[in-house]
């Protein structure tokens, strides 16, 4: 392990995407659960603002450090049909919990269900941030930085793999896991492609996927924000 390979900005990056995120989201997960309340135009700019900061001091201290983010060779398409493979198994496997968070009357799924034409498209420009710029986070920099501390693959992305599904505990314990294993199916694309292309692409796609799908469960169900409770059991 080589403490100094680099910089202590990029130290600085370590910590705080490793700890200091996770603990927040941690720390303050009853208060983004209030949010839920909110319709999402409402918070959109507080929604979008983090992705947007997260992603542009990837790029600074992926500058920094010389991580190569955008290489000009474009993935192949073994890589392209590999990312629409997992896109499709993550979504057909995690529509089932999606729907049961919806009938257990969690709070969390009002938060990514957009409810109208507007918000839809809030959704989609949520989703574009969320898959560029914490792609650039996880699975670019931060793996990058810790390889160099390292000289292990293996920890650098378990590494990677933890903080990242703990910055999204809001979603509850059982979401961990699951978020966990699509990261590492994130890596896994990486790996393949030889870029962050790919998983980029998915990534946008199967959160765009998330929210619409949140919002067709909510609407078959009879479930708006006017009406939060509802019971599940008493809609067509």
């Amino acid at each position: 392990m080589n403490l100094g390979a680099i910089s202590i900005p990029a130290w600085i990056f370590v910590v705080f995407v490793t700890a200091v995120v996770p603990w927040a989201v941690l720390r303050n997960r009853e208060s983004a659960l209030a949010m839920a309340s909110i319709p999402l135009a409402a918070r959109f700019y507080a929604m979008l603002l983090p992705q947007l900061a997260l992603g542009i001091l990837a790029l600074a201290i992926g500058a920094l450090e010389g991580v190569e983010l955008f290489p000009a060779r474009a993935p192949s398409w073994l890589a392209w049909f590999a990312g629409l493979g997992f896109l499709t198994v993550a979504v057909v496997l995690v529509r089932p919990y999606w729907r049961r968070s919806i009938l257990e009357q969690k709070p969390t799924w009002r938060l990514f269900a957009p409810a109208n034409a507007t918000e839809r498209r809030m959704w989609v420009v949520l989703s574009l941030a969320a898959g560029v710029g914490e792609e650039l986070v996880w699975r670019g920099v931060l793996p990058a930085l810790i390889l160099t501390i390292t000289a292990s693959p293996v920890v650098a992305i378990a590494i990677s793999v933890l903080s990242f599904a703990l910055a999204h505990a809001i979603q509850g314990a059982r979401s961990v896991l699951a978020i966990a294993a699509i990261a590492a199916g994130f890596h896994a694309l990486v790996a393949l492609s030889g870029s962050l292309y790919v998983a980029m692409t998915v990534h946008f796609a199967y959160d765009v996927a998330a929210g619409f799908t949140y919002a067709q469960f909510a609407r078959e169900l009879g479930l708006t924000r006017e009406d939060p409770e509802r019971s599940p059991s008493t809609a067509p």
